[in-house]
């Protein structure tokens, strides 16, 4: 795909940007970042929003752990447009990735011209504030059985959570392989999930908000 394809296809993805003209975006730019090479929001002096174009990166906390993957479509930097401080998150790309940088000025003024993209804009900072809530309930849970079943609870649509790994979800679950393992395991024995390579999907719903409550 041409660069102006993979606009096109990831800006249509993005939960953000659908429906946007970001053509009064000047100082737009499109770069590529080599597998496990760091993507700033810092690009050419300017603080930029970015849009993944392609290829995928890791999103860890600046003590290592995994909190999230972001694909095609997802957005980055757009948290703090109107502050100074810098995100405590680094981004880091898994594969070859090409990412789309706007320069948050011009992003703000695209927000203060298109009452749709500000609504959109307020209501996925809102997300993102419920998501962090749900993290630090994850991490105040002590014990990996009720850990993953507290992750299982915030990550599945429709009964089926997807996972890159089970080496990535013990990362962001900062728990070790085989505590992993012998969670799995166990909520398998009781009939509360069964997996299917990347797939979790959860058989008793009941059963599992019962592991999560009696931690």
């Amino acid at each position: 795909m041409t660069d102006r394809e993979l606009v096109l296809s990831a800006l249509k993805e993005s939960e953000l940007f659908a429906g946007a003209d970001i053509s009064s975006c000047t100082g737009r730019m499109i770069k590529a970042f080599k597998r496990g090479e760091e993507i700033s929001e810092v690009q050419n002096g300017f603080d930029c929003v970015g849009v993944i174009l392609s290829g995928s990166a890791s999103v860890s906390s600046e003590g290592g752990g995994t909190v999230s993957i972001s694909r095609a479509g997802t957005e980055f930097g757009i948290c703090n447009i109107f502050v100074s401080e810098s995100m405590p998150t680094i981004l880091k790309a898994r594969v070859q990735t090409k990412v789309l940088f706007i320069p948050k000025d011009e992003f703000a003024a695209l927000l203060a011209a298109d009452s749709s993209l500000m609504y959109r804009y307020v209501k996925l900072c809102n997300e993102k504030m419920v998501y962090l809530a749900k993290k630090l309930r994850l991490f105040s849970v002590t014990g990996s059985l009720a850990r993953l079943a507290v992750w299982l609870e915030m990550n599945a649509k429709e009964k089926e959570a997807r996972i890159v790994s089970k080496d990535e979800l013990a990362r962001q679950l900062c728990i070790s392989r085989a505590s992993l393992f012998r969670a799995i395991a166990r909520l398998e024995a009781q009939g509360i999930i069964t997996t299917s390579g990347e797939r979790i999907i959860i058989s008793n719903n009941e059963a599992l908000e019962a592991v999560i409550g009696n931690n």
